[in-house]
């Protein structure tokens, strides 16, 4: 890769959807991915980086709120510019699928003027080399309170050369009213291996706050591991009903690769290289950084990990938000290149999203992966996925990270809850649970 490319990498975020297959047996695990795939939030400006919703200031914590509680979450991004920008935001309920619950009007679901705010409050970076602006507002406000449980997509929102208005972020976030107990645990006896590159989910779904009618078929719900989309289990069918308890059991439908612990780096400085740094140097106009090479793991490695998320931080500065610098940042996989899959960074950084900005190129005179991303400073991170030519979802960790039951990884349980007749799907349960083996 010459080094023009490197200091001048073209930054596109784009959604790609999968079209339908020919072939009548795929065409339902097509359009269960499309549908999973629409949840995962998308940028479609080269400009916007750093999306992130935190709830509460607690950046760990997944973007749910509790109805009727007094909790918010803050909503920020990054513009790369010191120019302000006219941008406002959108609320929109959805249904299980993630796509508009079409039988609300929005007065049903939320307390608004118009369902179109200006977001009026930014700050400048300081004394960082890439200039950006630090957006940020909380929901809800005075201005937007929704009303109901279940999901929201939030789109931010710039007016185009024709002057409409476009999305140029679109994410999600969830509402929950605590109406049933889950009660969950992970073992490494699967029904397809003994300790060895499985983990398999048990649930307990207690529903005795629900009107009692055909409620296996009235519940839905959404396994996610790591918070990633590309590989969460939608709707399983229970194996068993006894009363108003649902239950999972021996369930083939709730295996999942085990994976292994993440990898991570540090750049909080510009100055002196942080961990995992192979080197950090200025060529004009960016900072570079190199995380030290990485090859495919052949065992299981532990290291205490953050499930994939990721901390900006800087130690040069006193406000994280606005003095933490962007950073081109190099990554190199040794490994010899797999035929018919591309391969990706990912973590919650990349928003789940297989597209090029997080594609890794193969360098034949190497014999590597190399990509190169523009990434704010902090701790992050991150692992490789290898995806099949053409997909957006089924990232698999065997080929690079391995599958090994030790792994230890982040669960959340999604629970939704609609009877024949009502308008939307309520998100009536949600569980959060951590499995160390």
């Amino acid at each position: 890769m010459s080094l023009a490319a490197l200091l001048f990498p073209t930054i596109i975020h784009c959604l790609t959807l999968m079209g339908l297959k020919k072939i009548a047996i795929f065409t339902l695990l097509a359009i269960g991915a499309c549908t999973i795939a629409a949840q995962r939030t998308t940028i479609a400006s080269e400009r916007i980086k750093t999306v992130r919703l935190v709830v509460d200031g607690n950046a760990s914590r997944p973007p749910i709120l509790i109805k009727g509680s007094n909790s918010t979450i803050e909503v920020s991004f990054d513009d790369l510019t010191h120019e302000y920008e006219r941008y406002v935001y959108r609320i929109e309920h959805c249904n299980f699928n993630f796509q508009p619950s079409e039988e609300l009007f929005e007065s049903d679901y939320l307390i608004s003027a118009g369902n179109e705010e200006v977001i009026d409050d930014y700050e400048p970076s300081l004394n960082t080399t890439v200039l950006y602006n630090h957006y940020t507002f909380t929901i809800p406000n005075s201005n937007m309170q929704p009303l109901l449980s279940g999901n929201y997509r939030l789109q931010i929102l710039k007016e185009d050369d024709n002057g409409e208005l476009s999305p140029v972020v679109t994410t999600f976030f969830y509402i929950v009213e605590p109406l049933v107990s889950i009660s969950t645990q992970m073992t490494t006896n699967t029904e397809i291996d003994w300790d060895g590159s499985h983990q398999q989910l048990e649930m307990r779904v207690q529903t005795q706050q629900l009107p009692q009618g055909n409620i296996a078929d009235e519940i839905k719900t959404i396994i996610l591991q790591n918070r990633r989309w590309d590989n969460a289990i939608r709707s399983p069918k229970p194996t068993s009903v006894m009363g108003s308890e649902l239950l999972w059991q021996h369930s083939r439908d709730l295996i999942f690769k085990a994976g292994n612990e993440y990898r991570k780096f540090e750049m909080q400085s510009t100055h002196v290289a942080g961990m995992r740094l192979d080197y950090l140097r200025w060529y004009p106009p960016f900072y570079h950084a190199a995380i030290m090479p990485d090859k495919p793991r052949r065992n299981y490695l532990y290291d205490e990990d953050l499930s994939g998320r990721y901390i900006v931080s800087t130690v040069e500065g006193t406000d994280n938000d606005t003095e933490s610098d962007y950073i081109l940042t190099h990554f190199t996989l040794y490994s010899e290149q797999i035929p018919g899959y591309d391969v990706y960074l990912n973590g919650h950084w990349t928003y789940d999203q297989f597209v090029p900005d997080y594609r890794l190129d193969y360098n034949f005179e190497e014999g590597a992966y190399e990509g190169t991303v523009l990434i704010k400073q902090g701790y992050y991170n991150y692992q490789y996925l290898a995806v099949p030519h053409g997909q957006n979802y089924g990232g698999e960790t065997g080929p690079f990270e391995g599958n090994y039951f030790q792994a230890e990884n982040e669960y959340i349980v999604l629970v939704y809850y609609r009877r024949p007749g009502e308008r939307y799907d309520r998100l009536v349960g949600t569980s959060l649970f951590y499995f160390r083996p």
